[in-house]
């Protein structure tokens, strides 16, 4: 080896570096290898420059290939949706050149009638969903890249190739007289109306009309009834419901039987519902206002029978009828009407609630009411205050306003106010003075509740006079008989009417509640205990007959014995001022002076009748 390869092996610097220096000055040899080192630095940069344009060229293929999927996603919604299109699209109005000079250009029109139908739309109080109305706007100005077509524009096109959408068009022109609107609906049908130039706004509020009698007959109907137009309404109704399209036909005669029973007679509500129900037998709202119907008559078992039948629709079918925020509503009304016949009147009251809060506050006087025979007539008046007035004529205020007094009379029961009883009684002539079509329910919806107050206040002829009417196979009405009996010592015929009324539903819990409270007050314990025990069978969620059983118990000086019946029924009637108050009396026969205080305090905070207020002064401080 040369002496100059060792000494570069010796130095660290490369041979041919070394060799190529051989004989170089030092300043020679350090600028020679600045240079080499920022050679190789620029190759370096060179070299990460062109790692990074190739890990970019991978991202720009990836994020392309996402732009790819999205707008395909997006072309792929936007044929679904147009597929699936069923729109009311309000189209420019054709209007002559010296009228739009006026400010009422086509689009103008069109917008304007737009807006008008909308606020029927928004006015409409309708469990049926409405059809949307799509007007002028032309949605997004994006422009496709490369073809110069607008987003709105290929909607369009897809619409009109995939869609069921109906056209609505026409035309304003000038008369004699003024003006004349016509719009057209697709080949459904067109309407005209004609007028001063000055009166536009009116005429199009009435082509509005047309157009909205035209494209949604029955909500319509419903509009037209919540303006107090009620012939015009039965009209709509009637004509959709004979000659207007399949689809129509089992709404339309629902709402004519809505309107029937309000203002014709029950017969004819009944019979119109058949035949809605005839029309599509899965539809749930005319078996289901027969139910509510059959119950205001006091038909129990028939009432509850159609109430499973109209909520097994329901599941089933329901939302080809309403939008799912309303079929909970619905549902749950349904299934307080149902906690209810079996006396469950705590999980009645919870299900009359969350209907409150989905949006049907309407439903305040059944929670009312319900409240009322919880034996909370405190809570119940302070619901009932808060249910929002229902406009007068409107299509639900015939019925929100005997729901409303039936309410007010139950509240005076439970607070054995007779003379509110009495008071409530003498609103209903005026109000089947407006709703005539009540009538048939007076003797069976508000009678027995006025007759019982008749009686309660001796005034036993005019009790006697509001029974005479009252049919056989009201289950309320022959319970109330029973009670007036009972009340003027006659046993026999109370027993006899008592039998009567289990006989009628014999489902049901109430009758042998009652029965069972007469006979513990003419002093038969025993037998009282055994139409206790039978209610309790038959709802096991009602408080009323657990607390006559632990009352009853105290009259057989079983006392100790009471305490869990008491227990029981507080589960399901937590608020109940008498429970609280003879579960004192039972705890302080049993020696249980401390627990007997606690009950005492707890029975002075609730709802009291002026008899029960004094038996729990002497007992508090017995």
């Amino acid at each position: 080896m040369s002496e100059e390869t060792r000494s570069a092996e010796e130095t660290g610097t490369p041979v041919a570096v070394s060799l190529g220096l051989a004989g170089a000055s030092r300043e020679e040899a350090d600028a020679f290898l600045r240079d080499q080192r920022h050679h190789m630095h620029e190759q370096l940069k060179e070299i990460g420059l062109r790692l990074w344009e190739l890990r970019l060229g991978v991202l720009l293929r990836i994020a392309t290939a996402f732009v790819g999927v999205a707008v395909a996603a997006a072309l792929a919604f936007m044929i679904w949706n147009a597929a699936n299109s069923n729109d009311l699209v309000i189209d420019a109005f054709a209007v002559p050149p010296e009228l739009a000079a006026h400010g009422l250009s086509g689009p103008v029109v069109a917008a304007k009638l737009s807006d008008k139908i909308a606020v029927m739309q928004a006015e409409t109080r309708s469990d049926r969903p409405a059809k949307s109305y799509a007007g002028l706007s032309e949605g997004l100005k994006l422009e496709i890249p490369e073809t110069g077509v607008s987003l709105s524009e290929l909607d369009r096109f897809l619409r009109q190739q995939l869609g069921h959408d109906l056209h609505i068009g026409g035309e304003m022109v000038q008369t004699d007289r003024g003006v004349a609107f016509t719009a057209r609906v697709g080949s459904d049908g067109s309407a005209t109306v004609a007028g001063a130039e000055s009166d536009t706004d009116n005429l199009l509020q009435k082509l509005a009309e047309q157009v909205y009698r035209i494209t949604q007959p029955y909500r319509y109907a419903v509009w037209l009834q919540d303006h107090g137009r009620i012939t015009e309404a039965i009209a709509a109704l009637k004509a959709a419901a004979t000659s207007g399209p399949a689809g129509e036909r089992a709404w339309a005669y629902n709402g004519w039987a809505i309107i029937a029973a309000q203002f014709e007679n029950t017969p004819a509500a009944f019979a119109l519902w058949r035949k809605s129900q005839a029309a599509n037998p899965d539809f749930y709202f005319p078996l289901l206002n027969t139910a509510q119907m059959e119950n205001r008559l006091g038909r129990v078992e028939a009432s509850r029978r159609d109430e499973a039948l109209a909520m097994a629709m329901l599941v089933a079918h329901g939302r080809d009828y309403a939008l799912s925020q309303r079929l909970s509503v619905v549902e749950h009304n349904i299934r307080s009407e149902m906690f209810s016949h079996q006396g469950a009147l705590l999980e009645a009251a919870e299900q009359d609630r969350q209907s409150i809060a989905g949006g049907a506050p309407g439903r305040n006087p059944a929670l009312a009411e319900n409240l009322a025979a919880l034996h909370e007539p405190g809570q119940a008046r302070a619901v009932l205050a808060e249910a929002p007035v229902v406009p007068r004529g409107g299509s639900t205020a015939g019925v929100a306003a005997i729901i409303t007094l039936r309410a007010r009379l139950m509240i005076a029961l439970e607070s054995r106010d007779w003379p509110e009883a009495l008071a409530a009684d003498r609103s209903v002539a005026p109000l089947l003075a407006q709703y005539s079509g009540f009538a048939d329910t007076r003797v069976t919806f508000f009678d027995p509740v006025v007759a019982l107050a008749l009686a309660h206040v001796r005034q036993l002829p005019a009790a006697e006079a509001r029974l005479k009417p009252m049919p056989a196979d009201c289950y309320r009405c022959l319970i109330t008989r029973a009670q007036v009996a009972a009340l003027q010592g006659q046993v026999s015929r109370a027993d006899f009417w008592f039998a009567r009324a289990v006989q009628a539903a014999p489902s049901a819990p109430f009758a042998y509640h009652d029965w069972g409270r007469a006979l513990l007050e003419r002093g038969k314990p025993d037998a009282a205990i055994e139409k206790f025990k039978t209610s309790n069978t038959k709802g096991p969620h009602f408080a009323d007959p657990l607390e006559g059983w632990g009352e009853a118990l105290m009259a057989k000086n079983q006392s100790h014995l009471a305490l869990a019946k008491f227990a029981q029924a507080e589960k399901y009637a937590p608020n109940w001022g008498r429970l609280h108050l003879k579960w004192g009396e039972a705890l302080a026969f049993s020696g249980k002076r401390d627990e007997a205080k606690t009950q005492f305090a707890r029975a002075a905070t609730l709802d009291l009748t002026p008899s029960e207020k004094s038996d729990l002064m002497r007992a508090s401080h017995g």
